[in-house]
């Protein structure tokens, strides 16, 4: 009787030893990661100076998304914010608009300006948050 306690006591010692959870094992596939896309219309890494400047977005799968848009120049600067869902895939086109008199601004200064991008996505299957800036310069 003592034999089959012991040989049983070391059973299962081996069995928790040796044992893994279901992810190191292979058997659950990890979702795969949130990927943002930040360009501008035509891909370059200036913006055309004009009244509205727009941005394209975008992310890998259905997401809730933030949008900070900030345009930096030589006096201070000015920022617009956004929110809203995105689907996977769908390619959103953000614009900063520019009044009269911060589109002449723009063009006497664009050289020494530049319009930063932050974009936060929070991922609605696994509830991730991923953050990505980008920066553009700008030309006439």
């Amino acid at each position: 009787m003592r034999k089959l306690i012991v040989s049983t006591a070391l059973v299962l010692a081996a069995g928790l030893a040796f044992s893994t959870t279901a992810s190191n094992a292979g058997l659950v596939d990890n979702p795969a990661p949130l990927r943002l896309k930040i360009v501008s219309k035509d891909g370059k890494p200036k913006l055309k100076v004009q009244k509205k400047l727009p941005v394209l977005i975008s992310c890998s799968k259905d997401c809730r998304a933030r949008i900070k848009m900030t345009i930096v120049t030589p006096v201070g600067k000015d920022d617009i914010k956004d929110a809203g869902p995105l689907p996977a895939g769908t390619v959103l086109t953000v614009r900063f608009p520019l009044t009269n008199f911060g589109l002449n601004y723009l063009k006497k200064n664009f050289r020494n300006s530049k319009l930063k991008v932050n974009f936060s996505a929070k991922d609605l299957e696994t509830g991730k948050r991923v953050t990505k800036t980008r920066s553009f310069g700008f030309y006439r």
